[in-house]
C-alpha cells in the first residue's frame, strides 16, 4: 500500500476533532475544574498517595472517554498505509532500532530498577504496588527545588545559552531543563533536536550544578542520581513505547489485547502500573518514541566528544561552541555521526553518563539500607 507523505484533509479534521476534545475535557477536582492537558502535573503535585490515586482515577477516566477519538485517528492513520515502512522512511526504522537496542534494555535494567526501589521506598511505597503516579509525583524532585530560584538559574544557563529564555519566579529543575535546551525556533529536525537535547542534560551535570548553579558539594551526587534517574526513566518510556508500538500496528484491531500489551510492556519497562487506558494517548503520534529515542542517544554522543576533548566543563570552552556549531551545521543524521568520529547511533555514550551518576552505582550495586513500614532492607 502506498504511504501518503502528507496528511489528507480528513485526517486533519480528525486532528483538529481530537486537540478540541483534549482541551475541552476537565475534571473536576474540589469544585475545580482541570484541564485534561494539566493532570499529571497536578496529580504529582499530591504527596498523599490517598488524593493522588483518587485524581489518577479521574484521569484513567478522561483518557477512557477520549479513546473512541484516538481509535477514530488510528483508524484513519492506518488507512493511509503502515506507519512502521512510514518511520522507516522519513526517521529511522523502528524494527531495526528495537533491535539494535536490546543490550541497552538489557544493562539498564539493573542500575534503573535499584535507583527506582531507592525512590519509591523513600515515600513508603513497594516497587510492586506503585503506579505511574507515584513516579509523577517522585520525579517533581521537591528536596531539591530551592537550588533552583530566579537568580540562581538566570546566571546557570547564562553560562551556557546567552541570552537563552530564562523561567520566570520559582524554576524548578524541569523549567531550567527546557531553558537549557533553548528555544524551539533555533532549528528544526533531528540535528537541532540533538544539539537541545545536549544542553538540556546539563541540568543532571555534577560539575554544571556545581560551577554554575551553585549548590552544594553534599548535594550535588544525591541531586545527580535523582536526575539520571529521571533520564533512564524516560528513556526506557521511549523503549518500551517503541515494542509496543510494534505489536500495535501488527494488528491494531485487537484492542483488548493491545489494552494489555500496552500495560505489560510499558510497565514492565518502566517498573510501575500504567493505566491501560492510556494505550493510544501515550503513542498519539506515530513512532515519536523512535524519534526521541534517536535525540537522546545522538546527544549524549554529542557530549561524550564535547568532554573527552574539552573536559567535563566544556561549555566554558569557546572552542567548544566550534564543535557544536559545525555539528549542528550536518546535512543529515549519518553526517552528524560522522562529523563527531561515529558510524552509527550508540547507545552506550548515554547510559555511561547515566550510570557514573548513580549513587547505587558508583557505591555497589544495592546503594544503602532503607526502612520503610515494610521493614529494613538493602534496595
Amino acid at each position: 500500500m502506498a504511504l501518503r507523505s502528507t496528511p489528507q484533509p480528513a485526517e486533519i479534521e480528525l486532528d483538529r476533532g481530537l486537540a478540541a476534545a483534549e482541551a475541552g475535557a476537565v475534571v473536576m477536582w474540589r469544585a475545580e475544574p482541570i484541564p485534561f492537558a494539566d493532570l499529571p502535573a497536578r496529580i504529582a503535585e499530591l504527596s498523599g498517595r490517598g488524593e493522588r490515586n483518587t485524581l489518577y482515577a479521574a484521569y484513567c477516566e478522561a483518557l477512557e472517554a477520549l479513546n473512541p477519538r484516538y481509535e477514530e485517528r488510528l483508524r484513519s492513520l492506518l488507512a493511509s498505509g503502515s506507519p512502521v515502512e512510514a518511520a522507516a522512511a522519513d526517521v529511522v526504522d523502528p524494527r531495526a532500532m528495537a533491535v539494535d537496542l536490546e543490550r541497552l534494555v538489557l544493562h539498564s535494567e539493573t542500575p534503573y530498577f535499584a535507583a527506582l526501589r531507592r525512590y519509591l521506598a523513600l515515600i513508603d511505597i513497594e516497587q510492586g504496588d506503585a503506579t505511574i503516579a507515584d513516579l509523577w509525583h517522585v520525579a517533581r524532585g521537591e528536596a531539591w527545588s530551592h537550588w533552583f530560584g530566579p537568580r540562581e538559574v538566570e546566571r546557570a544557563i547564562a553560562a551556557v545559552r546567552t541570552g537563552a529564555m530564562v523561567p520566570d519566579g520559582s524554576a524548578g529543575w524541569r523549567r531550567v531543563e527546557r531553558a537549557l535546551a533553548g528555544d524551539a525556533a533555533q532549528g528544526d529536525g533531528a540535528i537541532a533536536e540533538a544539539v537541545r537535547a545536549a544542553h538540556a542534560t546539563l541540568v543532571g551535570s555534577p560539575e554544571w550544578l556545581s560551577a554554575e548553579l551553585g549548590v552544594a558539594s553534599a548535594e550535588i551526587p544525591s541531586l545527580a542520581d535523582f536526575l539520571a534517574l529521571v533520564r533512564l526513566w524516560r528513556l526506557r518510556h521511549d523503549l518500551a513505547r517503541l515494542h509496543y508500538e510494534l505489536r500495535l500496528y501488527a494488528d491494531p484491531d485487537e484492542i483488548a489485547v493491545n489494552r494489555a500489551y500496552y500495560a505489560g510492556i510499558v510497565g514492565h519497562m518502566i517498573g510501575v502500573q500504567v493505566p491501560e487506558e492510556a494505550y493510544l494517548a501515550d503513542v498519539a503520534q506515530p513512532f515519536a518514541s523512535a524519534r526521541s529515542i534517536r535525540t537522546a542517544l545522538l546527544g549524549a554522543q554529542l557530549i561524550e566528544v564535547l568532554e573527552q576533548r574539552f573536559g567535563t566543563t566544556w561549555w566554558r570552552d569557546p572552542a567548544a561552541s566550534g564543535v557544536v556549531d559545525g555539528f549542528g551545521e550536518a546535512a543529515s543524521v549519518p553526517d552528524a555521526l560522522a562529523y563527531l568520529g561515529y558510524d552509527a547511533l550508540d547507545w552506550r555514550p548515554v547510559l555511561r553518563q547515566i550510570r557514573t551518576r548513580l549513587i547505587g552505582e558508583m557505591s555497589g550495586y544495592g546503594g544503602p539500607n532503607i526502612t520503610t513500614r515494610a521493614g529494613t532492607r538493602k534496595v
